[in-house]
């Protein structure tokens, strides 16, 4: 008799199942652990007197996942077949897992306080990857010799058997603390410790402290000093003790931060419900292993004056900022925020480390209730493994899907050496130039609408598609090709005025109106540069602080009321057209309507133009599959409005990939 355990678990990554096949020859247990495209399937003898123990003791090993579903168990007298999904050896980069992270809490272990912590199935992985296939020689820690302990480890430790990244103090990558005058570096445990005990005692103070992590290189703060600029703190007057060493905070004066455009980096649970608002799926996804960044409503008065009606969240995602972390709660903090920048940005103490590393964008996640979706960015979704039956190699966004050890991986394309293909496929807005004779340029949209169809299982079949990212298209594809059905009017930012006054009748009026009630505004619309979507122009135009589609969204979410305005969003032929859109803003304005109502109302008018149009293009072409994508569709108000206009048709969108432009490389395979 068999006792078979069942989980589901939605994506086709493996760390998850390689964390319980690593546990259950740690512990000695007889098991088949299969990996299907939507479960982990865990196969035992029923009379295995260790199987009570090992399921229990699961629970603590397996962390939290955006992936993992719910989990069922019954019995076979029959063993049962499954097909695996197919694996790679790919380097993940995720947050480290509950038994790295002991070790790095842990003052007995070789790796207390040591940020790059990680084992086969967790940690910072991809930053250290210089070219496939993914072996320690191909990786930037290829010049550091591991340690006899470590080389033990990674003989008869199940978790770390022969991983290429394995390293601790002894062995592995130095930290150094420094400011213009002095540098401490850190060479053992006390020191590791010291070095995050006083960066976040720096915090506390008001000090920035600027530290690479495995993403990059960030500016942490806390924000509560200043809430209007970190700028007017005063530097260089105060030293702190690191033990071995003094330092005296002093980079030069530090360049403004808009605390508004910083991420909120929560590094205590406890401030979660007190500060944010937070539903149980969102609180869950901020704690995954996965990490992802997302935008929650504020709660507290503090952080609505900090962020306003939302912030951008995350919960500690790597080694560096874990530990962080860890010292901030010690000092009593709930939060701190950090900004991504570059390594010459001005600060009181740099924290650093020699190793050269990849970042890769982070990836922020949309939630609505049961649904949840990735938005845009490469981090916990690249490297993925797909499937292809075509000699193609695709490049779109610094992404490439390229054939290594016959197996099709999408990844930056960096980090392939040169291969040869019969075709290639290029999108036409990347600038990649191969010299290849069999080059093909390909759109955005059509792309995107294809790595939906073909994560459906519905490439071949007819299809109705909107593409929403920062302009609005309604596709058609006939089961051979996409075709932008109906396309939106061209929209150019400059002369704005000129466009917009010869609209219609009486436009002339209202750019006449509104040049005396809002001369600033006018000025800065007349005199726009470089080529703006209608989002960017849009949020200029309302005066957010934050001018691009991420700052209507914020501002929609304030609004508490129901049913919004009118906007209008087409003139002819069921055409969305900006300047009547951007025009209808603008009277509206006039018209003294509050801000975050005329942002909610943006979304819910372009709801129901989509749900108008969709289901007539649907019954022309006799097809009842709906797609969407374009990061757009990532607003709270937009995507329950299509729900409400377009639910019946249960549209298609991403599962694995973003919904935004980085899922290209994946839907040219199947152009």
């Amino acid at each position: 008799m068999y006792f078979i355990f069942e989980i589901e678990f939605s994506s086709n990554k493996n760390y998850i199942t390689n964390l319980i096949c690593g546990y259950a020859k740690k512990v000695s247990i007889e098991a088949d652990i299969i990996q299907t495209k939507d479960k982990i399937v865990m196969i035992f003898n029923q009379d295995d007197e260790k199987l009570e123990t090992f399921l229990l003791d699961i629970e603590n090993i397996l962390p939290a996942s955006l992936f993992l579903g719910n989990a069922k168990h019954y019995f076979s007298e029959d063993k049962p077949s499954i097909l695996p999904l197919e694996e790679a050896n790919l380097p993940i980069n995720i947050a480290p897992c509950p038994n790295c992270q002991k070790e790095m809490f842990d003052v007995s272990s070789r790796r207390f306080y040591y940020p790059f912590t990680s084992c086969n199935s967790c940690g910072s992985q991809h930053q250290f990857l210089s070219k496939y296939p993914y072996i320690r020689a191909n990786t930037t820690m290829k010049f550091l010799v591991p340690c006899l302990a470590c080389e033990k480890e990674k003989a008869d430790n199940s978790l770390r058997k022969d991983y290429p990244l394995i390293s601790c103090i002894e062995c592995g990558i130095g930290l150094r603390m420094l400011n213009t005058e002095t540098e401490y570096m850190a060479l053992n445990k006390g020191d590791y410790h010291n070095l995050f005990k006083v960066s976040t005692g720096a915090i506390s103070k008001g000090k920035t402290v600027l530290m690479k992590t495995m993403h990059g290189y960030r500016k942490f703060f806390y924000p509560n000093h200043n809430s209007d600029g970190i700028e007017k703190m005063k530097f260089g007057t105060s030293k702190v003790d690191l033990g071995l060493n003094t330092l005296a905070p002093n980079l030069g004066k530090s360049t403004k931060d808009s605390i508004g455009l910083s991420t909120l980096l929560m590094v205590s649970t406890s401030g979660f419900n007190q500060h944010l608002m937070l539903v149980e799926q969102e609180f869950n996804a901020l704690m995954s292993i996965e990490r992802p960044l997302l935008r929650v409503a504020t709660k507290s008065d503090v952080m609505k004056k900090l962020y306003g009606s939302s912030a951008l969240v995350k919960y500690p995602d790597d080694g560096m900022t874990m530990l962080l972390a860890a010292e901030a709660v010690k000092h009593g903090l709930e939060y701190m925020a950090y900004i991504e920048c570059s390594s010459d940005e001005q600060a009181d103490f740099l924290v650093d480390f020699d190793m050269p590393i990849n970042t890769q964008k982070d990836t922020k996640l949309f939630i609505n209730q049961d649904k949840k979706f990735f938005i845009s960015g490469e981090r916990i979704i690249y490297p993925s493994l797909v499937e292809s039956e075509k000699d193609r190699v695709t490049v779109a966004h610094g992404l490439a899907c390229v054939s290594v050890d016959e197996k099709q991986i999408i990844d930056s394309y960096n980090l392939f050496n040169s291969v040869f293909t019969s075709e290639l496929y290029v999108l036409d807005t990347e600038g990649f130039d191969s010299g290849h004779p069999n080059e093909k340029q390909f759109e955005q949209y059509k792309a995107s609408m294809l790595s939906v169809l073909a994560e459906h299982g519905k490439v071949g079949k007819k299809a109705i598609g909107v593409h929403f990212d920062g302009t609005l298209n309604f596709l058609y594809y006939n089961g051979k090709q996409v075709i932008n059905a109906v396309p939106a009017i061209p929209f150019e930012s400059d002369n704005l005025w000129e466009k917009i006054s010869t609209l219609r009748d009486g436009s002339d009026r209202l750019v006449n109106n509104y040049k005396k009630v809002y001369p600033d505004v006018w000025e800065r619309l007349d005199n726009l540069e470089g080529n703006m979507d209608i989002f960017e122009v849009t949020a200029i135009t309302l005066g957010l602080e934050n001018e691009s589609f991420e700052g209507i969204s914020a501002e929609a979410v304030s609004f508490l009321g129901k049913g919004g305005l009118q906007i209008d969003t087409k003139v002819k032929d069921n055409r969305f057209d900006n300047y009547a859109f951007l025009t209808s803003i603008m009277s509206y304005q006039l018209g003294d309507v509050a801000n975050n109502f005329m942002c909610y109302s943006i979304y819910e008018s372009f709801g129901d133009y989509i749900g108008e149009l969709v289901p007539q293009l649907c019954d022309k072409v006799e097809s009842n599959i709906v797609v969407l994508t374009g990061k757009t569709f990532a607003n709270q108000s937009l995507y329950g409005r299509i729900q409400k206009t377009l639910g019946v048709k249960n549209p298609l969108m991403s599962k694995n990939f973003p919904i935004g432009k980085e899922n290209a490389a994946h839907g040219a395979l199947y152009l």
